[in-house]
């Protein structure tokens, strides 16, 4: 399983509460793989996480707009690949099973980590600077 850390606050409380949220999500394929229920959960950990994330996501870039966060532009093209990427990874991995859920956990765990640590942390600085 994995951990939400104290590290990963950007200090928006409710982002911070959207992001745990996305953990749990990714938590649900790690239940699911270890149950061995890969296949019969992956399209609906899918669906659920891609629709997680579109709500995030409008919620962060309207906060961005509001504030007039320098860096827009290049957030909402970080959060277009990765929905594409995780929608890619979607299709791919139809029947795929363990191996697909896998590869989707890593990629959206080493995505969401990094984006909140670099991306997220700087909107969120700018906007606490103003």
């Amino acid at each position: 399983m994995f951990e939400w850390e104290n590290d990963y606050k950007i200090g928006i409380p409710e982002m911070d509460a959207e992001h745990l949220v996305l953990f749990a999500l990714i938590n649900q394929i790690e239940i699911n793989v270890n149950g061995e229920k890969a296949e019969d959960c992956l399209s609906d950990v899918l669906g659920a996480l891609l629709t997680y994330v579109s709500f995030h996501f409008s919620r962060e870039q309207e906060l961005m707009a509001q504030h007039n966060y320098p860096g827009y532009v290049d957030h909402v093209r970080q959060h277009e690949e990765f929905t594409s990427t995780v929608q890619r990874l979607a299709e791919e991995g139809r029947g795929g099973g363990l191996e697909a859920a896998l590869r989707l956990r890593g990629v959206v765990l080493n995505w969401l980590i990094n984006h909140i640590l670099r991306a997220d942390a700087d909107y969120a600085s700018f906007i606490r600077g103003k």
